[in-house]
């Protein structure tokens, strides 16, 4: 139902509006059972590693534009480690990574605050088991 003022525009049903609508209603809920999961998932710590080994899996990671998964020194009011971030590296600097985790979706982290970081491998679908 319409709150406009005009009674023309208040009354009028459109059929594709109620379809769109229905469309945005069901991401919406994807959107919010996904959100749901993840304020409930726990993340365990994982070791912290040397500067010299991040920057090692960093750099081959960057050269072969493979995808990592980060773990930063940061804690959630818990005191559980935040999810992990899985991306791309799209670029380094001196203290500086760009990661791509979705397209379009870039995040700057300083290298000081990742504690743990390794190549991410995914089977082919015919080495499956």
């Amino acid at each position: 139902m319409s709150y406009h003022p005009d009674p023309y525009v208040r009354n009028y049903d459109d059929r594709k509006m109620a379809k769109w609508l229905g469309f945005y209603l069901s991401e919406h809920t994807a959107e919010m059972n996904k959100e749901e999961k993840d304020r409930h998932e726990i993340w365990q710590r994982r070791e912290i590693m040397s500067d010299e080994a991040i920057g090692k899996i960093l750099n081959q990671a960057y050269t072969d534009q493979q995808k990592v998964r980060l773990q930063l020194a940061f804690l959630n009011s818990e005191g559980q480690p935040e999810a992990d971030l899985i991306g791309v590296i799209a670029g380094i600097d001196q203290q500086t990574i760009y990661l791509v985790e979705e397209i379009d979706h870039f995040q700057t982290i300083l290298l000081e605050q990742i504690q743990y970081v390794e190549l991410v491998t995914y089977l082919k679908w015919s080495e499956e088991i």
